[in-house]
């Protein structure tokens, strides 16, 4: 809310075909295009939790990481390596938070990135370097918990994305031009208007709410503006299947890594009905809530064929840097990062932000202590600033797992990418509620490397079927099935 009690709101004005509901395009600045540009930091799964608020449309598409987020909440604890997986699953940290904290409308509700220190910080303060962790209740290396909350001195806090004087034209499946004649008269002709008669310019109030209806519509149209601004209630989505990956993507040579994967097919139509495979299998599912949307676009070589998420990502690298409040897009968008401390084994060339260096300031007297990016001096047996290691949040215990998820077990993974553990029980009620025949089922056993990944993330943001469409070149199904 702003100061007087009024909903936050960002202006911006449209240009509207007279006589049909029809946006031909937009003009805002800085306050819009920066949303706009947020949608791509997002992760996966904090999208599929905002827009299962959002109760206006629900697309099948979603439905698939709904689906996900949904298997990691039903979770039983004792199969999760530590307490904090679920919380890095459920809501995870965005790598550009410092770019959306000042946003006028930040969707993104996780919690920003805390710090913690050991509960007996002094006494651990003579042992070099201190534990720190970004997640609460990890077990420092004396036995006790860090829980205690530290803050870090203030940092660069980055203004958005784009400069203030900038202004630009939005289309209405939001690609994002900078403002300029030669570029609008461009967008008239395409739209097919002749007469500027034949227009109507309007201005337009986009509250948080529509914001984060607007992401949503930014996940299956094309005409996301007139969806939005003109069309009183949701039109009806029609769905057009697209190849599931670009046709010249190529799997990294090198990649020596597979996951072997049991799948349960129907032999009438080829559909796979459920995959097993273990632990690794069910981590790389789970980590895909973990991953940016542009990261995902990304790794798709910028065609996802997922409503106007092309448009978007690719007006992002296409925008000349002088636009850009700090040469962020060179390594933030350009290549798919996750936060810190997420990152695990895994087939997809996902990389982590970096983890900041710090050292931890310690006043023994004043029991005063914070983290600094640059050591003190200090009073000797007064004062101490010591190094800091992170610890690892994902597989910080006292076993071998690696990931999430604890092993050995073995996962269940439904079409439509319902995760949960294996069991005959479990199997047989599945097959059961689906009504096929016994002898229609055929078992198949595949390797899944990097391009398969990026085949079943692709497709689990396309289609309902993410397991048939990203594996049918190795079933042999072919993808309109």
């Amino acid at each position: 809310m702003a100061a007087d009690g009024t909903e936050q709101h960002v202006t911006l004005k449209l240009m509207v075909m007279k006589g049909k509901k029809k946006v031909v395009i937009a003009e805002a600045g800085k306050e819009f295009v920066d949303i706009l540009f947020s949608f791509l930091t997002l992760p996966l799964g904090t999208i599929a939790r905002l827009v299962r608020e959002e109760s206006k449309v629900e697309p099948p598409e979603l439905a698939l990481l709904r689906s996900l987020h949904q298997s990691v909440e039903n979770l039983d604890n004792g199969y999760l390596c530590t307490d904090a997986c679920r919380e890095m699953l459920l809501r995870p940290r965005n790598s550009m938070e410092a770019y959306c904290r000042r946003l006028k409308l930040n969707i993104d509700d996780t919690e920003p990135t805390e710090y913690f220190v050991c509960n007996n910080l002094i006494y651990c303060s003579y042992t070099s370097p201190v534990l720190l962790s970004s997640f609460k209740n990890k077990q420092c290396r004396c036995g006790r918990m860090l829980a205690k909350p530290i803050s870090a001195e203030a940092s660069c806090v980055f203004d958005g994305f784009v400069k203030s004087n900038s202004r630009f034209m939005i289309t209405d499946d939001l690609k994002v031009i900078p403002n300029s004649m030669d570029k609008i008269v461009n967008v008239l002709k395409n739209s097919g208007i002749k007469s500027m008669s034949s227009v109507n310019v309007m201005s337009v109030n986009i509250t948080k709410n529509q914001v984060i209806y607007m992401l949503k519509c930014c996940l299956y149209s094309k005409t996301v503006l007139t969806d939005l601004f003109l069309e009183k209630l949701p039109r009806e989505i029609l769905h057009k299947r697209e190849r599931i990956v670009p046709s010249d993507f190529k799997a990294n040579e090198n990649d020596s890594g597979k996951i072997t994967v049991k799948i349960m097919q129907r032999k009438s139509n080829g559909k796979i009905v459920f995959a097993e495979g273990k632990e690794d299998f069910a981590n790389f599912l789970f980590n895909l809530l973990t991953i940016p949307i542009g990261g995902a676009v990304d790794l798709m070589e910028g065609c996802s064929c997922v409503g106007s998420l092309d448009g978007l990502y690719n007006s992002f690298i296409d925008l000349d840097e002088d636009y850009f409040t700090t040469k962020v897009k060179n390594n933030k968008f350009v290549d798919p990062v996750l936060a810190p401390q997420l990152k695990l084994d895994s087939l997809l060339p996902l990389t982590c932000d970096y983890v900041p260096e710090y050292f931890c300031y310690v006043n023994i007297i004043m029991e005063d202590y914070y983290l600094t990016s640059v050591c003190k001096s200090c009073v000797p047996y007064l004062e101490r600033c010591v190094p800091v290691e992170f610890v690892d949040s994902i597989s910080y215990t006292n076993n071998n797992d690696k990931g999430y998820l604890k092993g050995p077990t073995t996962y269940m993974v439904t079409d439509d990418l319902v995760v949960t553990p294996s069991s005959s029980i479990s199997v047989m009620f599945l097959v059961s509620s689906m009504s096929i025949p016994v002898d229609d089922l055929q078992e198949k056993v595949v390797s899944i490397g990097t391009e398969e990944c990026v085949r079943i993330l692709q497709a689990s943001l396309s289609s309902t079927s993410a397991l048939t469409l990203g594996l049918s070149h190795l079933t042999e199904v072919k993808e309109d099935n």
